[in-house]
Formats: C-alpha cells, sequence, structure tokens
C-alpha cells in the first residue's frame, strides 16, 4: 500500500488497483476542463467515472471542480479501494461495482468518463446514449494513429496507414468514432479539446441533440486521401466526391472514415484558466492552432528535398509573407499547419536555404 498526493486529493493505492502516475498531467488537464464545464452547467456536475481504479480523477473532480462524482469499477477490491479513499478525502458519494456498459445505459449522468486501459471502443455506444458531456481516453494509439491498421478495423472501423501526422489521425479516427455511434441517437459532437502526450489521446466532448446538427457534423466526417510520394492531402466529407489521383501523378491512399471538422471549440479554450505553466503552454499552443486539418513535419519535407530544416518561426514568416495561413501544431514541435499546397511549402523552404 502506498499513500500519493495529487492535486487536492491523498489516496492510497493497492495491489493489484490500478493507478497511473504517467497520467497525472492529463488529470490536471481535466481539472481545468472539468471548472470550465461547471461553469458552463451552472450546477453541480453529476459525472460518472466510469473506469475509476483507485478513484483518483473522480475524487479530484470533486474537490477541485466542484462535481457531484459517481465511481464504477468491475474489480471488487477497486471498489474497496475507492470507498477507503473517499473516507480519506471525507467525500461522500456512491461507488457501483457494475459493467460500465449496462450503468451508463441506466443513469442518465451529465458527464461521462472514459479512461480505459487500452481502447475505448467497446463503451462508446453506451457512452453517447445519455450525457451532454463525454470525457475520452485512448491509448492504443498503433490501433489509431495506422501502425497497426487491421486493430484499427476491428475497434475503430477506420482504415488509417502511418503517416508524418499520424498523431492528428488517431484523435481524428476517435473523434469519428464516437461521432458515428452518437449520430444513432441524434447527438452530434462539439469537440472543446483534444490533444495528444505520450502514449494517450484525449478528447472532451460536449453534445448536441438534434437530427438537424447530426446532418450538419456528417459534413466534419470524411475521408484523408495522402499521396506516399510527395505528402500531397486532400479530404472529403462522406457525402461528397473522392479523390483517386494526386496532382503529382501517384495513386492517393484513402484513409477513414474520421472526423475532418474542427478539434476544439475556439472560445472554450480562450475562456480556460491554467493552473501551471505545462499546462498554459498547451492552451496557448491549442489556441493559436489554425483550423486545418493535417500538418506537414518539417523535418520530413526537408529531409525529402535534401536540405537541413531552417528555423520554423522562418518558415511560418515566409508562408505568411507570402499570402498563406501558418501556424504551429499542438501534435509536433517540429510541424506547422497551413493552406499553402506541398509545392508552395517547399519553394518556400528552398528560398530559405539558398
Amino acid at each position: 500500500m502506498q499513500e500519493i498526493s495529487e492535486g487536492k486529493a491523498k489516496i492510497l493505492t493497492h495491489d493489484g488497483v490500478f493507478y497511473n502516475p504517467r497520467m497525472k498531467f492529463c488529470r490536471d488537464f481535466d481539472m481545468t476542463v472539468f471548472s470550465k464545464i461547471r461553469e458552463e452547467a451552472g450546477k453541480k456536475v453529476d459525472y460518472l467515472d466510469a473506469l475509476s481504479g483507485t478513484g483518483i480523477r473522480g475524487i479530484r473532480a470533486c474537490l477541485e471542480a466542484d462535481y457531484n462524482s459517481s465511481f464504477n469499477d468491475r474489480s471488487r477490491k477497486a471498489v474497496e479501494n475507492i470507498k477507503e479513499n473517499l473516507r480519506l478525502n471525507k467525500i461522500e458519494a456512491e461507488v457501483f461495482n457494475r459493467d460500465a456498459c449496462i450503468l451508463m445505459r441506466e443513469i442518465p449522468f451529465l458527464h461521462i468518463d472514459i479512461d480505459p486501459f487500452g481502447s475505448p471502443s467497446e463503451f462508446l455506444d453506451s457512452a453517447c446514449i445519455f450525457p451532454k458531456y463525454l470525457s475520452v481516453t485512448a491509448t492504443d494509439t498503433a490501433a489509431l494513429c495506422g501502425s497497426s491498421p487491421f486493430s484499427g478495423l476491428r475497434k475503430y472501423a477506420s482504415f488509417a496507414l502511418k503517416t508524418e501526422y499520424y498523431p492528428e489521425v488517431g484523435v481524428r479516427v476517435l473523434i469519428g468514432r464516437i461521432f458515428s455511434e452518437s449520430a444513432k441517437y441524434d447527438k452530434a459532437p462539439q469537440v472543446l479539446i483534444s490533444f495528444t502526450k505520450e502514449h494517450f489521446y484525449r478528447v472532451h466532448i460536449r453534445f448536441k441533440r438534434s437530427p438537424s446538427s447530426v446532418k450538419r457534423a456528417f459534413k466534419k466526417f470524411g475521408y484523408l486521401f495522402h499521396c506516399f510520394k510527395c505528402s500531397r492531402r486532400y479530404i472529403s466529407a462522406i457525402t461528397e466526391e473522392t479523390f483517386s489521383e494526386c496532382d503529382c501523378g501517384c495513386r492517393l491512399t484513402q484513409m477513414g472514415p474520421l472526423w475532418i471538422g474542427e478539434l476544439h471549440e475556439a472560445e472554450f479554450v480562450k475562456s480556460l484558466e491554467t493552473p501551471n505553466e505545462e499546462i498554459r503552454k498547451v492552451v496557448e499552443r491549442i489556441e493559436g492552432e489554425a483550423d486545418i486539418p493535417f500538418y506537414y513535419d518539417l523535418h520530413v519535407t526537408t529531409r525529402r528535398l535534401r536540405i537541413s530544416p531552417p528555423p520554423i518561426d522562418s518558415v511560418i514568416e515566409g508562408l505568411e509573407e507570402a499570402g498563406f495561413v501558418a501556424t504551429r501544431t499542438r501534435f509536433s514541435g517540429t510541424s506547422i499547419k497551413t493552406n499553402a499546397d506541398i509545392d508552395e511549402l517547399e519553394n518556400i523552404l528552398r528560398n530559405l536555404k539558398s
């Protein structure tokens, strides 16, 4: 047994009950997001930590975001550990020892959190029925980003191969899968914020329930077409015409379906109160990122051109002077988002090195 302090919480951990210290940043970030959701809701948020482990996230939500948390875990040992940790933090809350999918279909929580060890795919259908807010973690990055295409097809019904911008592909496949589940219940996702770090993807979503919203959301759900020769990429909504051949003459690889819409809500992100420098930097990077699907990794591009990469700020400045939108991206420190074509980007890179 070990006592751990995290945020405003103190918990005891027992052998056989899952607690991941590497996810502390994620939980710190969650408290920033949850506090804003609590403010937006205008009342205490009925929240289910559906796969609780030690209960650390739900306990912190009570103490730091004024949430009304409930806890669930299929492990009897975990349930006893959660109850112990609730007593330690002087919190009264309901603790379930249930199958999460059944529980989520029975009780209408305002906010549900799915943070499994691995893929969240088996829980998404049930998690989309009642809540207005949904938070999801995925750690099966190989299935999402294209390293393991068959796993991606099995778990997310989406095909992807690994590209230079694979972390963004993974996030978009995950959101796309959430949408394909929520659409059945006339619910359209509004992505509040999403990001990747180390071994996980994390997305926070607000649902809008109406058939017309779902119809509009299908314009943000579609396919990516990638050229593995020149790195051009094209996108189209699932209802639109597809692409088969790149401008360079090579055949394109079709990936998806996936989310091709926004990866954050600008006003929501702008209003977040960041408690520390690490979270502030992530929020600022997200806030400043152009709403353009998929980025270019300058190291990959310059390697193909057989030149050394210039400073990223110089590339952004050069693109802006040429009349294009260009920003850094949340996904990679060596990459940019721009509406410039690959040929135009390569010309600017060559000019910067001449």
